[in-house]
């Protein structure tokens, strides 16, 4: 009973995609259907709800059902690998047997048995890896790839791969080939609405999986962790929320628990803008640009002592454009 029991957690929660997207008003902070048990399931499993990847999650959606080559590109530890792995098991070839293919290892025999495998779904990885006489192979290979039929092929790649085939470190030829839909995934730090809900997501399966009694973040703990740049993307912060989990001894993860590989949070200007605004946006969800050009208005008249020829021209905008604005917002006083 007890083995049952153990197998019916780690199945996937019902209805729930790998690449998850969710309301935030509907949700609750630990709802259970986004938490699957069991770390063998934490990179099957994300729930997002930036605007990006809802977007790229309907592209994903259109795009699945088709043998259309895919190339997915994004930053180490975005999740490339689980983006190519929704679109086979969304795909009619999901019954067949998924083939991956390392190109770093990769060798111009391995490319040519790929040939044989009529039907199914090849997922190459780190395209841009691939030795100058393997691309070759597979250049060839896709040559006289049959339309109506043979393997369908989605590769992803962490590099510029434009900037790689114009140094003709990756030819250009298998680039068009294999670039007939492109999915880029946007780094963490530019979809800040994902950071705190995936390291809940990820608190709670680590707390669920280990038995430690850590609920939640604290307040100072999600604002760390929006500050931080997160150079591994998902990656690095599923393994920061698990290691902080597993030495927390209370039941709230504060910022002194984040086990953080580097001593400070991010000193990029515009991703500590970028986690400004998320946290405005938290506090006014429905006034985030008017709330945000006060702002500004203010500390442009502060920066220039209340003169407003040099506000305004700190701004970019007319001396009537300034006056209409600060009228608008109350800031209009002598």
């Amino acid at each position: 009973m007890l083995v049952d029991r153990a197998r019916d957690e780690m199945q996937p929660p019902q209805g729930l995609q790998r690449w998850a997207v969710v309301e935030t008003s509907t949700i609750h902070e630990h709802d259970p259907r986004l938490i699957p048990v069991g770390l063998q399931a934490q990179e099957r499993y994300l729930p997002c709800v930036s605007p990006q990847m809802q977007a790229l999650t309907a592209v994903l959606a259109r795009v699945a059902a088709t043998t259309a080559p895919v190339l997915i590109c994004g930053e180490t530890g975005t999740g490339k690998s689980t983006l190519a792995q929704q679109v086979y098991e969304d795909s009619p070839r999901r019954s067949a047997p998924l083939a991956v293919l390392q190109a770093a290892t990769a060798t111009a025999d391995a490319v040519n048995d790929l040939a044989a495998l009529d039907g199914q779904t090849v997922l190459l990885e780190e395209v841009s890896e691939l030795a100058p006489a393997v691309q070759d192979a597979l250049v060839r290979l896709l040559n006289t790839a049959r339309t109506d039929g043979g393997f369908r092929l989605l590769t992803t790649s962490s590099q510029d791969v434009a900037a790689l085939a114009s140094r003709k470190v990756l030819r250009a030829d298998l680039l068009y080939r294999i670039d007939v839909v492109r999915l880029d995934i946007p780094p963490l730090r530019q979809r800040p609405e994902d950071i705190v809900f995936l390291a809940e997501h990820f608190l709670a399966l680590a707390a669920r999986r280990f038995g430690r009694d850590v609920r939640r973040l604290g307040p100072d703990a999600r604002d760390t962790l929006l500050r931080y740049r997160w150079a591994g993307n998902v990656r690095e912060l599923r393994n920061c929320v698990i290691e902080s989990v597993l030495r927390c001894d209370h039941g709230r993860l504060r910022a002194a628990d984040l086990q953080l590989r580097t001593a400070a949070p991010s000193d990029d200007p515009e991703a500590e803008l970028v986690a400004t605004l998320a946290r405005l946006h938290a506090a006014y969800p429905t006034d985030l640009y008017g709330r945000m050009q006060r702002l500004l208005l203010q500390w442009a008249l502060a920066a220039c002592d209340g003169n407003r020829i040099r506000t305004a021209a700190l701004l970019g905008i007319g001396r009537g454009s300034l006056r209409a604005k600060l009228r608008r917002h109350g800031l209009d006083q002598r």
